[in-house]
């Protein structure tokens, strides 16, 4: 093994000096010396790819960054890597859903402006990607850009209504409404729907990309663009399991019940922000998803600058508004505590008490634990 170790490790500076150089072909041997001594690394295949991008080959440097991307569990400087070959050879929805991808990754990083601008990116690239919309306005409405959440509202709407799907489209723009109640051309999209027209009257707003249908690809083109979007949300599920397992490790470490309940709450409010909605959810709540993980997020963020007033409000609304999850019942709770409002930390923590999880913790909150 550590023979070849070393004669890996020969190859991949061997094949980094070529690769500086600009010898492609000979930086192209040395990598793939690399690879057959160690072929599940993520620098062999990316210094593979750059020497095929040299040799002008770029349907081998995607597949390579495609398995530097893999095997380095989401490395992003490997996913620009796919998401610009695949620009280059006008694979624009491939790239766009990559583009998705990689926003998916900042946001569970809690990294927002740079989720927005690969969502940004791969509306440019196929501006019916529902995905990138639904992210979109649900982080801009958490970060009160009401203009910009409202836009992607109408965007989703669009693209729903487009699929025949007028009853989510008009739940769409309700959500837009209860953030903009004059908005005109969100009452115009609404009145269109009700009325079965087939398009909506372009709304008088900057910028504004409406959707359209995306070019065709073919079966063999969308298993390959699904299969590689579907491969680093398996990166971020990894990313997060791993920071799960770390927090849990932690949790164990500390005694105190209170303080375990608190960390496992916020794991599982992370948890929300980033589940599928359920088909079965919809109708039955006062807001959509999108409007309660944005509701969701600015509680998390106002809790963790100590605006305690701000953060209640938020938590108040999304649980009004149909979440009905024990770790933000218990952490309103807590808040209620933290703010003297006895009686109604009281109530509140009598609903998260009755998840076992936080039954204990529920009871010490309320002792002054």
């Amino acid at each position: 093994m550590a023979k070849n170790k070393e004669k890996y490790q020969k190859a991949i500076d061997v094949g980094l000096a070529h690769n500086k150089a600009e010898r492609w072909k000979d930086a192209f041997t040395a990598f793939r010396i690399a690879i057959g001594e160690f072929p599940n690394d993520a620098a062999a295949y990316a210094g593979l790819g750059e020497a095929c991008l040299g040799l002008k080959q770029l349907d081998r440097a995607l597949d390579c960054f495609k398995l530097a991307a893999r095997y380095s569990r989401g490395d992003m400087r490997h996913l620009r890597s796919v998401a610009d070959i695949q620009e280059r050879q006008g694979q624009l929805a491939e790239a766009a859903r990559t583009y998705l991808a990689i926003g998916e990754i900042f946001l569970k990083q809690r990294q927002l402006e740079e989720a927005i601008g690969n969502w940004e990116r791969s509306i440019r690239l196929d501006s019916s990607l529902l995905g990138s919309h639904k992210r979109l306005a649900m982080v801009f409405q958490r970060l009160n850009r009401t203009r910009d959440a409202v836009r992607e509202y109408l965007a989703i709407a669009r693209i729903l209504q487009m699929r025949g799907e007028n009853k989510k489209a008009l739940q769409m723009c309700e959500a837009a409404l209860r953030l903009d109640p004059g908005n005109e051309d969100v009452r115009t999209a609404v009145d269109l729907i009700r009325h079965g027209e087939g398009a909506f009257a372009e709304p008088e707003v900057e910028d504004v990309a409406l959707p359209e249908p995306a070019a065709g690809l073919s079966a063999e083109e969308q298993a390959e663009a699904d299969s590689l979007t579907e491969t680093v949300r398996q990166m971020a599920a990894i990313f997060e399991a791993e920071r799960n397992q770390q927090v849990v490790a932690e949790q164990e470490s500390v005694s105190d019940p209170l303080e375990k309940a608190r960390r496992l709450a916020q794991e599982e409010l992370a948890a929300e922000l980033f589940r599928d909605e359920d088909e079965a959810e919809e109708g039955t709540n006062s807001l959509s998803k999108l409007e309660r993980d944005a509701l969701l997020g600015q509680a998390m963020d106002f809790e963790t600058r100590g605006h305690i007033d701000d953060a209640i409000g938020c938590y108040q609304r999304a649980i009004k508004g149909g979440l009905k999850l024990a770790a933000a019942y218990f952490m309103l709770g807590l808040l209620f505590v933290a703010n003297k409002q006895e009686d109604e930390a009281r109530k509140i923590l009598s609903l998260a008490a009755k998840n076992p999880n936080y039954l204990q913790a529920s009871k010490l909150a309320l002792s002054g634990g």
